[in-house]
């Protein structure tokens, strides 16, 4: 383990003594959701596609502690790499979440195996500046991992030691009467790249809908042989039942959400973020705070 991840890891853990929200029950969820990776890159089919079950566990261990894993077993694979063809460890991390009540500020450290195959740090910071307005921002120190196997002895394990680092700043807009929310972000992310999004989401009662543009640096996109700098789409994050959060000591249900992201004239490679936690989506606020949707009963 190199020196910068191990000074992450002693940060996380000097922070069991720092304030929290309020006291939460220890709980153990079990969970298992799927995902659908497709795409129109070439003439010989339609669309290529890969389907994966995607079992999960967080174990919430009170005052705002959790730690979270997640598989990823293959279902179909059909036009992408063969390594996608193995049972893969896609996530397996430990976070901590500090509130600051009196400047209505708030922070979550995360250190681990992220999503997008990144390990290492990760640091995000919410400031509620009122009903109407949220600040926040994220910073992350990065490099690339993978681990799978199959039954056919095929097996690949990687830990990269070319760390990179990611920021992000942006702002959401809160409109209440009509469950409307607009965000702005923009700044490094996850493959050294920069860019801005504008983003619109109407909030439903269990579903969010929302329409984004982005604007980035070039990029050549090798299988279609295309070159932009503007890409755009929706995105739909649908909440599954059941809807409320149970209080006993172990729940096994569905994954929290079915998430879709249409990007039209995508490259693949602009403005990707890695997920810290298995069920990271939109509509959920990625700390957990009375703000816009986390004051949703869900």
């Amino acid at each position: 383990m190199s020196g910068r991840f191990s000074c992450i890891i002693a940060l996380l853990m000097l922070l069991q003594a720092s304030p929290t929200l309020a006291q939460q029950e220890q709980q153990t969820e079990l969970f298992c959701g799927a995902e659908l990776f497709y795409g129109d890159t070439n003439f010989t089919r339609l669309y290529n596609v890969r389907i994966n079950a995607t079992p999960g566990i967080k174990v919430h261990l009170g005052n705002d502690w959790l730690v979270a894993g997640q598989i990823q077993v293959p279902i179909v694979n059909d036009g992408y790499a063969k390594r996608y063809n193995m049972i893969r460890l896609s996530m397996a991390n430990v976070a901590k979440e500090l509130h600051f009540k009196q400047t209505n500020q708030h922070l979550k450290i995360t250190a681990g195996l992220f999503g997008q195959e990144r390990y290492g740090g990760d640091v995000r910071w919410m400031w509620v500046a009122n009903n109407w307005l949220m600040l926040q921002a994220r910073a992350g120190l990065i490099s690339h991992w993978a681990l799978g196997f199959d039954f056919d002895k095929n097996s690949e394990s990687e830990f990269e030691n070319d760390w990179s680092t990611i920021g992000i700043l942006g702002a959401n807009v809160w409109l209440n009467p009509w469950n409307t929310e607009f965000r702005v972000s923009g700044g490094r992310y996850m493959n050294k790249d920069y860019g801005v999004e504008g983003e619109i989401l109407r909030h439903f009662k269990h579903c969010t809908v929302s329409t984004f543009l982005q604007y980035h640096e070039k990029h050549h996109n090798v299988e279609t042989s295309t070159t932009n700098r503007v890409t755009g789409g929706f995105r739909i994050v649908m909440m599954i039942p059941p809807y409320k959060k149970s209080n006993k000591k172990v729940v096994i249900r569905p994954a929290s959400n079915f998430r879709l992201t249409y990007n039209a004239q995508s490259n693949g490679y602009s403005m990707k973020k890695y997920s810290t936690d298995p069920e990271e989506n939109e509509r959920t606020n990625a700390i957990s705070i009375p703000w816009g949707t986390g004051n949703f009963n869900e």
